[in-house]
């Protein structure tokens, strides 16, 4: 049997050398080795297995687009290219592949993709056997450690837009739906791709759980999964290891691992000059999502994948070459910054460039001695006034609490993206504060549902017409950022503005809590 597997994976290997694979039909055979682990000793047991490609299906179990935790976010999708590739090849050699978005599901009405799953007949899911795998990973608030951590919201809304959904693939949702779509495909075995391993990979209606107890054959792989754990940097217990762990942990339990980019290149079915890999950046802000710092954050880096690479990296925002300074531990970062980070392998690069950017924040201000609501903003000549988005004053935008974080205020002013208020500028005013940020009012119902991953706004100062101080993209529950602005001898107009992405969200309500003017110290001796 062996035999005629390899002349199969030859005579493949072959064609798709000659640029003929799309055109040659799927091998009928594919050998697997399945790791699993002694309970008691946790000693490494590989089984080999012959498997049939048209019974096997892939379910990639919630990729999300948004987790609240911005890591998290960065984390998984930087699993996507790799998952293309694997997904692409699988499909050449007839894998059915399943997408099970879960809470996002429902985004999909009308997609080809999920309306074929609708219309499957229901057959009863039976129960076989037990699940007893036990997962006791160590979770934390999110993936970012020590400093503000991300709140919990539910603002996904969509699987990340690079990922490329086939028109052959199904959207699934459900146990039933998913278990009848597997008997009617043919489908014995699944093989689970995605995250949070510990979480919705395996207790979700569509997870490892309810499937194995259905008495299906069910497979991870462990190099395409993401596990909830937390960031330690003080003692060296990274995301990582989580996921290592994770998967020891399936194995002890009696469910068989793979390493799915392995078993693709031990067939000849993997090209080494494809760079999938990132390289993972702990914690993990980006421009588009900064991650805020207040003294100092402590950075990892690692390749779990990229076997005998390094990785090198610079913090100041250029790419990565052979001569740029080798990572040899946690990098500490005390201004802020923008690091790049790449791995080589004998002088080639063989993952992607990946960037981080963190940001420092300066001290909390004091309170104004002049709140906005005490003053009288310059007025606007708008011919319908209605028709534009004036701020309103000690409430939201929408006229309920002014709540940045979890925390409301008394004093301030809500606004919609883009807007904005002038007000003149006083002699006797020494500098604007402000504690600005997303509203998060919406976090009321069902922690904001299929919403909160939506606000993003950009908060900013001007001072007779030139910018004088910008917040980064602030999203919803971050830390507020603190706005301290000296004014100039002679400054005339304060213009406050909130800007939005140039999407007009009408989510984008933004927050300046405890806004308003500190005045100088001969103008404070005269009240």
């Amino acid at each position: 049997m062996r035999s005629r597997l390899n002349i199969a994976v030859a005579f493949t290997v072959l064609l798709a050398s000659a640029g003929l694979y799309a055109q040659t039909p799927a091998i009928r055979s594919l050998e697997l080795n399945l790791q699993t682990r002694d309970p008691q000793t946790n000693q490494v047991k590989i089984q080999k297995q012959i498997i049939d490609p048209r019974q096997v299906g892939i379910i990639v179990v919630d990729p999300w687009n948004y987790h609240w935790c911005m890591t998290w976010t960065a984390q998984a999708g930087g699993m996507v290219p790799r998952l293309n590739k694997v997904l692409e090849v699988a499909r050449k050699l007839g894998i059915q592949v399943f997408w099970a978005p879960t809470d996002a599901a429902s985004m999909y009405a009308g997609w080809p993709q999920r309306e074929l799953a609708l219309s499957i007949p229901y057959v009863e899911v039976p129960n076989i056997r037990s699940y007893r795998v036990e997962l006791k990973l160590p979770e934390g608030e999110c993936h970012c450690g020590p400093g503000f951590a991300c709140q919990v919201n539910y603002g996904e809304n969509a699987m990340p837009p690079d990922l490329v959904i086939a028109d052959d693939d199904l959207i699934v949702c459900g146990t039933q739906e998913f278990y009848s779509l597997c008997r009617q495909k043919g489908v014995r075995q699944l093989i689970y791709m995605g995250g949070a391993v510990n979480i919705c990979l395996t207790g979700k209606p569509e997870g490892l759980k309810y499937m194995y107890e259905a008495g299906m054959d069910c497979i991870v792989a462990r190099d395409l999964v993401e596990a909830w754990t937390r960031y330690d940097p003080t003692t060296g217990y990274t995301p990582d290891v989580g996921n290592s762990q994770s998967a020891m942990e399936l194995e002890r339990g009696g469910v068989a691992t793979i390493n799915a980019v392995e078993e693709l290149r031990r067939a000849g079915l993997w090209d080494d000059e494809w760079i999938t890999e990132p390289v993972r950046i702990t914690p993990w802000g980006k421009h588009s999502r900064p991650y805020f710092f207040e003294q100092s954050v402590l950075v990892s880096l690692n390749t779990p994948w990229l076997k005998d690479a390094r990785i090198h990296y610079t913090l100041d925002g250029s790419e990565p070459i052979p001569t740029s300074p080798i990572y040899l531990g946690p990098l500490t970062i005390k201004e802020t910054t923008t690091l790049q980070a790449v791995a080589f392998r004998n002088q080639k690069q063989v993952s992607r460039v990946s960037d981080g950017f963190f940001v420092r924040m300066g001290p909390v201000p004091p309170k104004p001695d002049v709140t906005l609501d005490s003053l009288k903003e310059i007025p606007r000549q708008y011919p319908h006034r209605e028709f534009f988005w004036f701020p309103v004053f000690n409430h939201s935008y929408e006229h309920k609490p002014l709540r940045i974080r979890g925390k409301i205020y008394e004093k301030g002013m809500g606004m919609r993206a883009p807007a904005n208020v002038m007000y003149e500028l006083k002699p006797e005013w020494d500098r604007f504060v402000a504690l600005a940020g997303v509203d998060d009012n919406l976090l009321a119902v069902d922690h904001g549902a299929l919403l909160a991953g939506q606000p993003r706004v950009v908060f900013k100062v001007f001072i007779d017409g030139k910018l004088a101080a910008e917040s980064p993209v602030m999203w919803i529950s971050q830390e507020p950022w603190r706005f301290d602005v000296k004014i100039p001898a002679g400054g005339r107009k304060i213009d406050l503005v909130v800007a939005d992405m140039e999407n007009r969200n009408v989510l984008n309500l933004a927050n300046w809590a405890e806004a308003g003017f500190v005045l100088k110290e001969v103008a404070k001796s005269w009240r």
